[in-house]
């Protein structure tokens, strides 16, 4: 057996798709067809009771309560299984990963393909991405693939 050679430089900070207090918040349900909880999703044209991964359309919001859905095998997972009814929130501050490092005062982007939310210069680009409108990390700074807390109002 090998012997610890690393050491954890921060704490465990909050589970991705939970809330990070009690301010306001806005969440309604939707199926998904695809997807995990923490990332984004837009109303599906074709059936507006449905929303996809990613997208360009109309914005739904993020996937939040990871503790509300049932779990399918023995692995840990924030994958949604086909037909599932989500809860997505619009309004809210939600522990979220992003894929790119957080600063205090970026915006969020999202994937429109993958619905990933990458953190930016609020009215900047990033490519292959969104902005979503209204939205500022708060809280905390971390690096790449790091949780920080998300504030949207859509």
């Amino acid at each position: 057996m090998a012997l610890q050679s690393t050491v954890n430089q921060k704490l465990a900070f909050g589970v991705v798709g939970s809330f990070y207090d009690d301010s306001p918040r806005s969440v309604a349900p939707y199926t998904v067809e695809s997807g995990a909880i923490g990332l984004f999703y837009t109303v599906d044209p074709a059936d507006p009771t449905k929303v996809k991964l990613g997208g360009t359309g109309v914005l739904a919001g993020i996937a939040v309560n990871s503790k509300e859905y049932p779990i399918y095998g023995l692995d840990a997972s924030l994958n949604f299984k086909a037909g599932a009814v989500a809860q997505i929130a619009r309004m809210g501050h939600i522990i979220v990963k992003s894929s790119t490092a957080i600063a205090v005062g970026n915006a969020a982007f999202y994937n429109t393909t993958t619905g990933e939310i990458q953190a930016g210069t609020p009215a900047g680009s990033v490519p292959g991405c969104v902005e979503i409108p209204n939205s500022e990390f708060l809280f905390v700074t971390g690096a790449a693939n790091e949780v920080g807390v998300l504030e949207i109002k859509l």
